[in-house]
């Protein structure tokens, strides 16, 4: 399993966690559990904590890392696409990253949003609950409705539960 100490700090990573043969997590990290990284998936915990919920996934090429006066904050349910950033932000419960999109230092996403593919949360940023955040830079388009936060709730457990 890809879990690398860095320094004196060692991932905590539950059992549940699933790790495809070239993802990473390294350093100042917590997962709660059950959770996925797929193919070449980083979370890089070396300046500050990465903590995440239980019931998350995130996308081959991603990565999540850090600074060194922000950590990075996930909730439960959350999904993270493919070949998205997670830098030193907070995403709430019931996020959905989609793929391509960035979301940058100081950044709040509240819980049950939506940042579109390809779309860049600035640092930051912050979005209430229930916001489609859509463009560069990513503006609260309208609320998500009651079908699309359910939808990232059954994508992130279809995820974790799948072998």
């Amino acid at each position: 399993m890809p879990v690398l100490p860095y320094l004196e700090q060692t991932p905590v990573v539950a059992d549940t966690v699933r790790l495809a043969a070239d993802a990473v997590i390294v350093g100042k990290v917590r997962i709660a559990g059950p959770a996925r990284f797929e193919s070449s998936a980083v979370a890089r915990g070396d300046q500050n904590w990465i903590e995440a919920g239980p019931r998350f996934r995130i996308g081959r090429g991603s990565s999540i890392h850090v600074e060194y006066h922000t950590k990075t904050s996930i909730g439960a349910d959350v999904w993270v696409g493919h070949r998205c950033v997670v830098h030193a932000t907070t995403l709430g419960d019931s996020v959905r990253v989609e793929d391509g999109a960035l979301v940058l230092s100081t950044s709040k996403v509240g819980s049950g949003s939506i940042v579109a593919a390809g779309s860049l949360v600035t640092e930051g940023a912050e979005f209430p609950d229930n916001s489609y955040i859509s463009g560069s830079p990513g503006r609260r388009e309208r609320d998500t409705t009651s079908e699309e936060r359910e939808a990232t709730r059954r994508m992130v457990s279809e995820a974790v539960s799948s072998g």
